[in-house]
């Protein structure tokens, strides 16, 4: 078993400000807040993340999550904002920048989504525990599991018809099956420079219900995660 001790970890989130599906979605109003905001206050509230920062290229979305108490030491190059740039280029400009600026390296990089508004400090926390303990160089958040005898995947073919996606399939052990969930990801720096990825063959799983696992990539998940939001508000009171 691998264990880091005092492990130096660096959160990183992006927000681009140019998204085309549900434009100004990182600042969109969500429950009360700007769903900026939740990353920020997930992410202000773990107990084991060392350093953390906001990359974006976005002065509307830097002066709101400003007033979150973000650190956004910063602008994004336009070079590193355009539709087909990856997180993982995001990510290494970060972290190259933040060991310049605090003069040492880190040992675990968590990518925290902007449009997962329900996951919460303790998941990031219990990503990191899991990280630390174990000998694989990477974590990703999923959600399920789902169960099907028979998954029943369709495609439309070239006449317009509905069929099956791939006749060979079949579920025989009617194993259960996950999906990323796009909330989290983290990884041992090593590899992550080495490599480049945030994923690897064989990864750790932290396995989060269906709500917490909500993406925000149209306006249909944005209602869902107001309503569970405003259930977890109204718990709280």
């Amino acid at each position: 078993m691998t264990f880091i001790n005092n492990p130096k970890v660096l959160a990183v989130i992006p927000a681009r400000g140019g998204s085309k599906r549900l434009p100004r979605k990182n600042i969109m109003p969500i429950a009360g807040h700007p769903m900026i905001a939740y990353s920020i206050m997930s992410v202000r509230d773990s107990t084991m993340v060392t350093d953390w920062l906001l990359s974006s290229d976005d002065d509307e979305i830097i002066e709101v999550a400003k007033r979150y108490g973000a650190f956004i030491p910063f602008k994004r190059p336009p070079e590193l904002a355009t539709d087909d740039i990856r997180n993982i280029d995001v990510t290494l400009h970060a972290l190259e920048y933040m060991e310049r600026l605090k003069g040492y390296q880190y040992d675990i990089i968590i990518l925290l989504q902007p449009t997962s508004p329900i996951r919460s400090s303790e998941h990031i926390d219990e990503a990191i525990t899991k990280l630390i303990n174990s000998n694989l160089d990477s974590l990703a958040a999923v959600k399920g599991p789902f169960q099907k005898r028979d998954p029943i995947l369709k495609r439309i073919n070239e006449k317009g018809e509905l069929v099956a996606y791939c006749n060979k399939m079949k579920n025989k052990t009617n194993e259960p099956f996950y999906i990323y969930n796009a909330s989290l990801y983290a990884v041992k720096r090593d590899y992550f420079v080495t490599e480049k990825k945030f994923t690897a063959d064989n990864q750790i799983p932290l396995v989060m219900d269906k709500y917490h696992s909500t993406d925000v990539d149209e306006i249909s998940d944005l209602i869902v995660a107001e309503t569970y939001l405003n259930k977890i508000n109204s718990e709280r009171e």
